[in-house]
């Protein structure tokens, strides 16, 4: 590892070198993990005495944490590369994550950015950080022959209400719309010594909550550590340590089997949330996107959740106009949503990725068809949600309080506000669900005397 380099300036009392503090911008684009990382690499600077400044401000580095997941997350990183080299033109540009690894060359070439850091090297961001300010020339490093992982987590400078923990990387599904495995690579888990660690650490900084997050954190585990156990083991680990309140990410839906919904139901402090990478709920679509799921087992999952723990919020990602997707097999979504199974979706229309075998397949729609059936698709899951938070009327929860004392999230991940009274942040309230409000989705509460 480097040193860090001087940077210093005359003190016009003494006229002695007295040190400046440099400062370092974040944006991140994306998912929970991606969240997870940059909150890591937050740590790792203000460890170091760097002061993170808001995005848009004076800067000498900025760090892009960025996602390629669809056109738009694209479209999206490039922006704020701009807008960095915008705001500070002197400063040390890092690319860094998924676009970045997957578009390298491009990045190179088109004069924002100053170091491309890929997916596992944007965890140890200080190995390639220039010593003496902005290399002359764009550098370069992406490894994606990558084998381990370690568990990632910033507990000193986040400024949220809970902690996100990534425990698991990269994905050996290989659907075929996904760019994801090119640049994230094999599935590789987080030991649980490494987690452990990491969820001391998350305690000690005072968090109430923690999010296990993954690439596919369903796979946790499975491969290089088998007898270590799987997901519902590190929610038990969490609660045992001490954290009263524990969620998941999105999760696979053919790893969600009824015995194992029945064991996460049975952990209380379990938080009542699943979101599921569903993209499909009609079987010959799941078949053209190579994902083994089983959309009977996937409702008996669903149905023993809310029997368990009928306060349950259940979502999933849907992917709407794949290549070769029919009416009838868009409609078989639909109802997959309208038959109740699913509280929320969040709907994606289908983005080709460069390196995918969806690119290139027959069939592919017309945009203005995949706009409307998404719009459908949308309007149908504000109803449902709408539905949903009518149904907690009345019901008491726990809210997580976030920064303005005010607000903050449901045990089933529902946005809420409380009435009467100001609370310190990180805090749990317990309280009445009183009314929605139809406008901004959100669950109005009042404290329980």
């Amino acid at each position: 590892m480097h040193p860090e380099r001087e940077v210093t300036e005359m003190s016009e009392e003494t006229k002695q070198p007295a040190p400046v503090t440099r400062r370092v911008a974040f944006a991140t684009i994306g998912c929970r993990l991606n969240q997870a990382e940059t909150d890591a690499a937050k740590d790792e600077f203000a460890a170091r005495g760097w002061q993170i400044v808001e995005f848009g401000k004076s800067a000498d580095v900025y760090m892009v944490n960025t996602c390629t997941v669809t056109g738009g997350a694209d479209r999206s990183s490039r922006q704020l590369l701009h807008r960095a080299r915008r705001s500070s033109p002197e400063a040390t540009i890092i690319a860094a994550g998924c676009f970045a690894a997957s578009h390298a060359e491009e990045l190179v070439h088109s004069g924002d950015v100053d170091l491309v850091l890929g997916v596992e090297e944007k965890n140890n961001p200080f190995d390639f950080l220039p010593l003496n300010g902005r290399p002359e020339e764009p550098l370069v490093f992406v490894n994606t022959e990558t084998t381990e992982t370690r568990a990632s987590v910033g507990t000193r400078v986040s400024g949220r209400s809970r902690a996100f923990l990534k425990v698991q990387d990269g994905c050996d599904h290989n659907c075929t719309y996904c760019a994801v495995t090119l640049v994230r690579g094999p599935s590789r888990s987080a030991s649980l010594e490494d987690i452990r660690s990491a969820l001391k650490r998350i305690i000690a900084a005072g968090f109430e909550e923690v999010v296990l997050t993954g690439v596919d954190l369903s796979a946790w585990g499975s491969k290089n550590m088998p007898s270590q156990g799987d997901f519902v083991d590190l929610v038990e680990l969490a609660v045992e340590m001490g954290l009263p309140r524990v969620r998941i990410s999105s999760m696979e839906p053919w790893e969600l089997k009824p015995e194992r919904i029945s064991r996460l139901a049975a952990i209380d402090p379990w938080c009542e949330h699943l979101h599921i990478s569903l993209q499909s709920a009609d079987s010959e679509m799941l078949v053209q996107m190579n994902r083994p799921t089983d959309l009977g087992i996937l409702r008996e999952s669903i149905a023993e959740l809310l029997l368990k723990r009928p306060k349950a919020t259940v979502g999933a990602d849907m992917i709407v106009g794949f290549p070769g997707e029919s009416e009838d097999a868009f409609n078989s979504s639909l109802r997959f949503l309208d038959d109740g199974p699913l509280h929320y979706l969040h709907v994606f229309p289908f983005s080709p990725r460069p390196g995918t075998a969806a690119h290139d397949l027959p069939g592919q729609l017309e945009k203005e068809i995949i706009q409307e059936r998404a719009r459908q698709l949308r309007s149908s899951s504000k109803i449902h949600r709408r539905n949903r938070l009518k149904q907690m009327v009345g019901l008491r929860d726990e809210i997580l309080i976030e920064e303005d004392g005010r607000s903050g999230y449901t045990r089933p991940y529902l946005r809420a506000k409380i009435e009467n009274g100001t609370f310190k942040p990180r805090s749990r309230v317990s309280v009445e669900l009183v009314s929605v409000d139809d406008k901004d989705d959100l669950l109005y509460a009042r404290t329980i005397q």
